[in-house]
């Protein structure tokens, strides 16, 4: 998703107003698979990586470019900026992803990431779905970690990296759905219109079970 044109600025004890959204963000670290969390459609992080040390850089690197920005180099810099071409840059493209950002993306996929795809690809990737049907597809890690309570919490974020949102029952209070005599969540994949989700899980309940 593309960044705002403006952003809200909310002045403590003041009214609302918005500023031109001209801010660029820039964040370092010396911890690449453990400083930031990244989902792999992240569009708004460009990662850059080098894993040389100082070591690597003869002594006089880190005091030479100052020398030369104070002597000259700042005015090199500002003809080279002004004379740049951005006639094909597009501000709000998504910044590519290098295999630095893959590294990250990865180091925060749990092992029960995986095992959840697979199952949902025995299962067909089907448009609805509830978690006793991933299970009697699933491998043993994958099944303690759905009927482990403590991880409640974190299977709607799990379903969600696999593609699938949860939707909730207008008829019954606690949102679940009545699944061969059972009360169940129902999950379906995120690309369907949010008109047409209700729509599936309400088929899927009558026993009506397209897989795609």
């Amino acid at each position: 998703m593309a960044p705002p044109d403006v952003l809200r600025v909310d002045e403590k004890n003041l009214r609302e107003y918005v500023v031109a959204n001209v801010c660029g963000l820039v964040i370092t670290t010396n911890h690449k698979t453990d400083g930031l969390y990244l989902p792999a459609d992240d569009s708004r992080h460009y990662i850059a990586w080098s894993d040389l040390t100082k070591d690597d850089f003869p002594a006089d690197y880190w005091t030479g470019p100052y020398d030369w920005y104070a002597a000259e180099g700042h005015r090199h810099v500002a003809a080279y900026l002004a004379e740049y071409d951005l006639a094909t840059f597009d501000p709000k493209a998504p910044p590519p992803k290098t295999p630095a950002f893959w590294e990250v993306v990865d180091a925060n996929r749990a092992p029960e990431d995986a095992e959840l795809a697979d199952a949902l690809d025995r299962l067909g990737n089907p448009k609805v779905t509830t978690l006793a049907l991933i299970a009697s597809s699933a491998g043993q890690v994958l099944i303690r970690s759905l009927r482990d309570r403590r991880n409640a919490r974190q299977i709607p974020h799990r379903m969600d990296t696999a593609g699938y949102v949860p939707v909730r029952n207008p008829d019954a209070v606690d949102g679940l759905w009545r699944v061969e005599s059972r009360r169940q969540a129902i999950y379906v994949r995120h690309e369907l219109a949010v008109r047409d989700r209700l729509a599936a899980a309400q088929h899927f309940v009558k026993g009506d079970r397209p897989c795609q």
